[in-house]
């Protein structure tokens, strides 16, 4: 993880990762969605944060192969 790559992140990203977070406990907390519904919108979310990190050089995720 880079920290200084944080400091440079861009304020749109900033505002997507408040976004997710605010939907996973929006999510979590809401007692009309099931459980299974609960745990795919959070897995999404997690992807969509993970895509935007990565976008933004604060995570480098593993290569494989050659």
């Amino acid at each position: 993880m880079n920290i200084e790559a944080l400091k440079t992140m861009s304020p749109m990203v900033w505002i997507i990762l408040a976004a997710a977070a605010f939907i996973s406990v929006t999510v979590i907390f809401n007692k009309a969605i099931k459980v299974l519904l609960k745990l795919a919108a959070i897995g999404v979310v997690l992807l969509f944060a993970l895509y935007f990190l990565v976008q933004a050089n604060v995570i480098s995720l593993p290569t494989f192969g050659n």
